[in-house]
């Protein structure tokens, strides 16, 4: 992190050779505003009330324990929602470019080389700052959303998750990694929403949706986050070494940075991969009680259904 605070000034400073305009992230601030109003209406609103008329409530429960499932519906359904149409979104806007591969529905040329086409002198489409600023509007809203949101026992871990990912998102956009950024932003999309859908499905009255959409968490997980990354998108990002400038100042640790970070982040994913198993092992094994790692709240030590 202190490294890559570092070069942030310097990629400020390279707008003669670099596209896009740091500034254009500004135009963030549009998305933000939908995204968190949206939130703060269907939360607040409309979907507590599904929750209370589908959820099934086990006569057990406390009524703090019964808030909290309705409330935790309302966040999960909404995610559910931005990541469809998030990932719909990134697959519509780019599958026609010649460097979107065919493992993330590309259908152009499907050459991942062209991810360092003209690098670093990469002028990007109108469509790129678009989808960026789409993007970073969510992670902005949901930052908003956890520091004013009651603090639990990760409140601070997930309080760098988000500071993190958005660091990442412009990183990757003043530095002109833009394309290798949008597919690992698709990728990432389909994920949570296979995840989100899982989640809002659960305490649903009928089990075998939610035991499909298990299913589709390991297929999008193993597929996209563990073999598009790791066998595709990361050796091509290593295949940049060759196009990095060498009169461009900072910009081989910015590379080495970027590199770096895609490797973590497979390692990450490998272990998250190993408590989705463990999450979903434990769904079926029990047949349909639900123990969700990534659970905070009242009841996020309780197995219940």
């Amino acid at each position: 992190m202190p490294i890559a605070l570092i070069c942030i000034p310097t990629s400020f400073s390279r707008t003669s050779d670099y596209y896009p305009s740091p500034l254009n992230l500004l135009w963030a601030i549009i998305p933000f505003s939908l995204i968190y109003t949206s939130r703060k209406l269907l939360i607040e609103d409309l979907f507590p009330k599904f929750g209370r008329k589908f959820i099934v409530m086990n006569p057990t429960w406390s009524k703090e324990v019964q808030d909290f499932r309705v409330q935790r519906f309302g966040i999960v359904s909404f995610k559910m929602i931005y990541f469809f149409i998030s990932t719909m979104l990134g697959v519509v806007l780019f599958r026609n470019e010649d460097w979107m591969p065919s493992y993330l529905f590309g259908k152009g040329k499907q050459d991942l080389s062209l991810i360092w086409e003209n690098y670093p002198d990469q002028e990007q489409p109108p469509l790129i700052t678009f989808y960026y600023c789409w993007e970073l509007g969510y992670h902005f809203h949901s930052l908003v959303y956890h520091i004013q949101s009651e603090r639990r026992n990760d409140y601070f871990e997930n309080l760098l998750h988000h500071v993190s990912t958005i660091f990442l998102v412009i990183f990757s956009f003043i530095n002109n990694y833009v394309r290798i950024g949008t597919l690992v932003l698709i990728l990432h999309d389909v994920g949570d929403f296979a995840m989100y859908t899982a989640k809002s499905l659960h305490d649903m009255p009928n089990d075998k949706p939610a035991m499909f959409a298990f299913v589709g968490i390991v297929y999008t997980f193993l597929r996209f986050r563990l073999v598009t990354l790791g066998g595709f998108i990361i050796p091509a990002a290593f295949q940049g070494r060759f196009c990095v400038p060498d009169h461009t100042a900072g910009a081989w640790t910015v590379y080495s940075l970027l590199t770096g970070l895609l490797c973590v982040l497979l390692i990450l994913h490998t272990y998250w991969f190993y408590l989705v198993l463990q999450m979903i092992f434990g769904f079926f094994k029990s047949r349909g009680t639900f123990t969700d790692p990534h659970t905070i709240g009242v009841d996020s030590h309780t197995t219940v259904k």
